[in-house]
């Protein structure tokens, strides 16, 4: 999906469960190899664990977290909440 904020328009996806599908889903979308759905990383949580090339270690993903790709910034992760509160979805100028 593409979402913006304020002159930024950004790629982003979020994390609504750990399926085979989702993890596919993540493997598209940041061009990984390495992502795959790990079980108990955090206080008995799953969460699926990318490695994206430029980025130093693993990103985990929780359930409802999004990951954001923006051209000024590179990769960033966000919890929901923070995610909604800085993006909307739509292109930059899109009415």
């Amino acid at each position: 999906m593409i979402y913006h904020r304020k002159a930024e328009t950004v790629r982003a996806i979020q994390i609504k469960d750990y399926s085979p599908a989702t993890v596919a889903a993540v493997k598209e979308f940041t061009g990984s190899e390495m992502v795959e759905h790990r079980k108990y990383i955090r206080a008995g949580q799953d969460a699926i664990q990318v490695a994206i090339r430029g980025v130093h270690g693993y990103i985990n993903l929780y359930r409802g977290d999004w990951l954001v790709r923006s051209d000024l910034t590179g990769w960033c992760k966000y919890m929901d909440y923070e995610f909604k509160q800085r993006y909307e979805e739509g292109e930059h100028g899109s009415a």
